[in-house]
């Protein structure tokens, strides 16, 4: 599973204190991980930044952790309205002058190779019922896709 190239890897330049450094920051169950990679110390900004991309990338690898966390991210929740994981109806309001317009839509969430992922289907377009199964439908296509994935 490809990642962001800087996906939990923050730059700090702070010259008051003569910080110059990249932080990986990366939380996975409960634990956080934190180091920091000097310029200094590894010999200027692009050395730094391979070293932190090496010990990240090393962080992830794990793929048992990625596998809990996909298991824990399409786990049915108490305030699920929709009856299925990483799908709701949504209602944004936007106001232009004295009129506000509402859009109702279907929002399918998933976490794809390269990040989180969505699809809206609009109400007002489809219709409550079709909108509602588009929505079903691209979550479960594109967890099938990254599944099948190597």
């Amino acid at each position: 599973m490809p990642v962001i190239p800087y996906h939990h890897i923050h730059r700090i330049d702070n010259e008051r204190s003569r910080t110059h450094a990249w932080r990986v920051h990366i939380q996975r169950r409960n634990r956080v991980v934190i180091r920091y990679f000097s310029d200094n110390r590894y010999g200027g900004k692009q050395a730094a930044i391979k070293a932190a991309l090496r010990y990240r990338d090393a962080l992830l690898k794990d793929s048992r952790e990625r596998r809990d966390n996909l298991w824990r991210r399409n786990r049915k929740r108490r305030n699920n309205t929709s009856g299925i994981v990483g799908v709701g109806r949504y209602i944004s309001c936007d106001r232009k002058g004295n009129r506000v317009r509402e859009r109702i839509y279907w929002h399918a969430f998933w976490d794809g190779s390269d990040g989180r992922r969505q699809r809206k289907f609009s109400v007002n377009r489809y219709g409550e019922r079709r909108a509602r199964e588009l929505a079903c439908r691209a979550r479960s296509q594109a967890l099938r896709a990254l599944i099948l994935s190597p």
